[in-house]
């Protein structure tokens, strides 16, 4: 059996039970390779290993290797950009040891995780696609340097509450538009996971969340005011599909477009 996760800046691939791959390589990934139960017979540039659980090993780009695993085993396999794993705000990251113990409990998490997320978001927003990405890059950085991972760069705090305020002034002015993490963290001179960070901090929410609020606010708004369609007002405001307008309309309200349209009308009788 394989699952995959496959963002533009990451790969995460899940085996188990028997699989066998050929000798190969990736140019321009990092690859990391945890057996997470049974053994791993791992083959890097002709040298045989035998990984047992949460015995790792981390891969240059363009490192020759090839694996199989029997009956009973389980492996994750991450792959990333260089420019992901070493992030331009912080150069103090150490060369991650190319044999690593990771604590198979906590891969397992992660990994459970990351495939809820996938399950429960709305992939089809940008938006969302690069905070996941984000959160499982932050994710990938603490399982390799444990808890080590440099703080975000010191900002003024009047410096970062002007970027901040910048940012929070264009979410409101174009929050029916296509947004993106990477241009917003641009806006507020941050990485994109300290932007996110530091974005919750300030609104209680990320990004996606914050933009799903304005949306579902002004749809109330037009729901009361304006004959259009809910599938009109769900294409204006935004919203990937009709399904994720409903969505997160009955999240936020506990009813319906309809229904609301329905008990607001009956108000003003």
């Amino acid at each position: 059996m394989r699952m995959q996760i496959v963002m533009p800046q990451l790969e995460v691939h899940r085996f188990s039970s028997p699989f066998e791959n050929t000798p190969h390589a990736h140019d321009d990934q990092f690859q990391i390779t945890i057996p997470l139960q049974g053994t791993c017979h791992f083959t890097h540039e002709h040298k045989q290993l035998a990984l047992p659980p949460g015995e790792g090993i981390v891969l240059q780009p363009s490192d020759r290797h090839s694996f199989y695993i029997g009956d009973g085993t389980g492996v994750v396999v991450i792959r990333i950009r260089p420019e992901s794993l070493y992030p331009g705000d912080s150069s103090v990251y150490s060369e991650p040891r190319h044999r690593k113990q990771f604590d198979v409990s906590r891969v397992s998490r992660v990994f459970r995780q990351w495939t809820a997320d996938m399950m429960a978001l709305d992939m089809a927003d940008p938006l969302v696609e690069e905070e996941l990405e984000a959160r499982m890059i932050c994710d990938l950085r603490e399982l390799i340097w444990e808890g080590t991972v440099p703080a975000s760069p010191k900002m003024a705090h009047a410096a970062a509450d002007r970027h901040l305020a910048q940012v929070l002034e264009y979410v409101h002015a174009h929050f029916t538009e296509q947004l993106s993490v990477s241009s917003l963290a641009a806006m507020a001179m941050q990485s994109r996971y300290h932007f996110i960070r530091s974005f919750k901090s300030l609104t209680g929410v990320p990004p996606y969340q914050y933009v799903l609020q304005l949306r579902v606010r002004e749809a109330m708004e037009q729901l009361k005011k304006s004959a259009d369609t809910v599938t009109v007002i769900s294409f204006n405001l935004g919203f990937s599909s009709t399904s994720q307008f409903f969505r997160a309309f009955a999240k936020m309200t506990g009813m319906t477009p309809e229904q609301y349209r329905k008990s607001e009308g009956r108000r003003l009788i």
